[in-house]
């Protein structure tokens, strides 16, 4: 019979008050493992019925050494006070001519014998069967207390050795999984601050900060107009994500269909397997960056064998939590989610998540677009198919099967940026024109030679390219653009920007300002509610059932936001109204409570708004 079989069958016995066979299973399995802490919890709960005082504290304090829990212990050491107190005398130990009875409690004090009792109060007689009662009574109010305190102590074995257990599962690791695709072996908070080159501390605090948002907000222009909201980490955490990047997520291997954001690939090796098709279908996923959950980002981390918690370091450093708008005393306010979490726009390590995550669905549109003809690229969230002659009746399949693949694989089409270029139009795969070659719009290179010959002729002043409002980056962008696709043109055209830059130097343009409204997290919100709470006058009593009548939950930080703001809302709706605790008794008694919040009296045109 191993370990965990004797600590069952002794719990079994001990459940049914057979110490005896208990206390034999529980030695047998200490003489198995001397750092069995369930064996030594039971034992001293066994001695202590068989009223060995010595042998239950010693039992008890090895359990509570060996546990290391502070919950525990602080039980302990309370069980221990009574065990000393050696309080657990039964009516056996009487003796019938009254002259030995330990442990007399009357009037709140302890006497040693009757004769004490008797002595301490002269003018009031207790017979002996009086004595007996009142003893009785006694023990059955320390037998309580022992009981009570042994129930918790035993749950708190329970929940401690649960913990302990998920702490041991979570450390679990795949170190095989990760050597072959050599991967850094590092599975513990310790090991990968250290591999980090930060503290632990710090670690903890990038990871799991509610209070603190680790990013920078900021603006740029799209090219089809609006503005795109950029997540830039700060110092720290970019240290911490360009670890990873290099040393996790460049190693991982990509399909070949995957062309953005790796190294020998682009724009235009993405464009080239498109060159003189007969026709074009361009898709766009909507949404790409926060459609990936903290969830999945996690979840890739654990495919490469990392242990929980690493998984979920990883995960947490490489999202950023979700930020809404909310309305609140006629304010738009800006809240920090502490739930929900997904894939940062700016932080180095999101084009490589995206590109591992995407690796089944590339492979899944590469195996279906070939079937039917058709060629298949992605760069980060445009997919392209091309194909030429009889292939082109398999169009409606390639949509078909495509916006089924997309669902499946967790998501969206943007329907409006979908497009399907035929031949005799001009063709372009991420800005790059394929009708017959590898070429840039000759539209937008007529454009771009006058903006240079005015800028060159007139200066930087009233000159524009593109959505940026800084004029050297943006036809510098474009001109470097231009010598992905064709080098001969594109040194032309910085030969002319250098002259521009060396005549007029470069200037400052205005930029599109940061978002630096202040963003609220749960704190601020907890920190509302229990503001208008202490306003009411909600005792901690009241709170609770309010809590549990409406929500179902014990404490505020059990709601979810949706339900955080929606408590915070009407406490805030009850007060602008001017009768709030008047509006919360009337709320506490719909919802059927018995309590009322004590409130000034109404008058009757207070009662008659109800």
């Amino acid at each position: 019979m191993d370990i965990n079989e004797l600590i069952f069958q002794g719990v079994s016995y001990f459940k049914q008050r057979n110490y005896d066979e208990a206390l034999e299973c529980f030695n047998q399995a200490i003489s198995c493992d001397l750092n069995c802490v369930q064996a030594y919890h039971y034992r001293c709960l066994i001695h202590r019925r068989q009223q060995n005082k010595q042998e239950a504290l010693e039992n008890l304090q090895q359990a509570t050494k060996l546990l290391n829990d502070k919950e525990y212990t602080t039980i302990s050491n309370n069980l221990q006070i009574l065990i000393e107190q050696d309080c657990f005398k039964t009516s056996e130990n009487v003796q019938s001519d009254n002259s030995d009875h330990n442990l007399i409690f009357y009037n709140e004090n302890w006497y040693e014998c009757y004769d004490d009792l008797v002595d301490a109060f002269p003018n009031e007689f207790m017979s002996y069967w009086e004595i007996e009662s009142l003893r009785q009574e006694c023990e059955s109010i320390v037998e309580d207390q022992f009981l009570r305190r042994e129930c918790w102590l035993s749950r708190q074995l329970k929940q401690s050795q649960i913990l302990q257990e998920k702490r041991i599962n979570n450390a679990k690791f795949d170190s095989e999984r990760l050597q072959s695709q050599n991967l850094p072996l590092c599975n513990s908070q310790e090991s990968i601050a250290q591999a980090m080159g930060v503290s632990v501390k710090g670690l903890r605090f990038l990871a799991f900060s509610r209070k603190k948002y680790h990013y920078i907000r900021f603006q740029i222009p799209k090219k089809t107009g609006g503005n795109r909201k950029i997540s830039a980490p700060t110092h720290l955490l970019k240290k911490t994500q360009k670890w990873i990047l290099e040393n996790i997520l460049e190693k991982i291997q990509l399909h070949d269909a995957a062309h953005g954001f790796r190294l020998k690939h682009s724009i235009v090796t993405n464009a080239e397997p498109h060159v003189g098709k007969d026709v074009i279908i361009n898709i766009d996923l909507k949404d790409f960056f926060p459609s990936i959950s903290y969830r999945r980002v996690k979840g890739l981390f654990k495919s490469f064998g990392y242990s929980e918690t690493a998984s979920t370091i990883f995960g947490l450093i490489c999202t950023e939590p979700k930020i809404q708008e909310i309305e609140l005393n006629g304010k738009t306010e800006l809240l920090l989610s502490w739930t929900k979490r997904y894939l940062p726009q700016g932080a180095p390590t999101s084009p490589a998540i995206t590109n591992i995550l995407c690796h089944k669905l590339d492979r899944r549109l590469y195996s279906m677009a070939k079937q039917y003809g058709f060629g298949y690229t992605r760069y980060a969230d445009d997919l392209t198919f091309s194909a030429s002659g009889e292939s082109l009746g398999h169009i409606f399949n390639i949509f078909q099967n495509t916006r089924c693949i997309v669902e499946q694989e967790d998501f969206d089409i943007n329907e409006q940026k979908t497009r399907v270029i035929r031949r005799y139009q001009q063709q372009e795969v991420t800005g790059i024109v394929v009708n017959e070659k590898l070429n840039v719009s000759r539209e937008k290179l007529k454009n771009f030679r006058a903006v240079l010959y005015q800028i060159e002729k007139d200066g930087l002043e009233g000159h524009n390219w593109g959505h940026s409002g800084d004029i050297i980056a943006s036809i510098e962008g474009f001109a470097n653009f231009v010598s992905m696709v064709n080098p001969e043109k594109g040194a032309k055209f910085k030969e002319q920007i250098d002259r521009i830059k060396e005549k007029y130097g470069r200037k400052n343009q205005a930029k599109v300002p940061n978002v630096s409204q202040p963003i609220l997290n749960q704190s601020d919100i907890v920190a509302q509610i229990h503001t208008q709470l202490k306003e009411f006058r909600f005792s901690k009593r009241i709170k609770q059932i309010y809590l549990n009548k409406i929500y179902n939950k014990q404490s505020l930080q059990q709601l979810t936001d949706e339900e955080l703001l929606e408590l915070l809302r009407d406490l805030t709706t009850w007060s602008s109204v001017g009768h709030g605790r008047k509006m919360v008794n009337f709320q506490l008694k719909y919802i059927g409570l018995s309590c009322e919040i004590r409130s000034d009296t109404p008058n009757e045109e207070d009662v008659n708004q109800f």
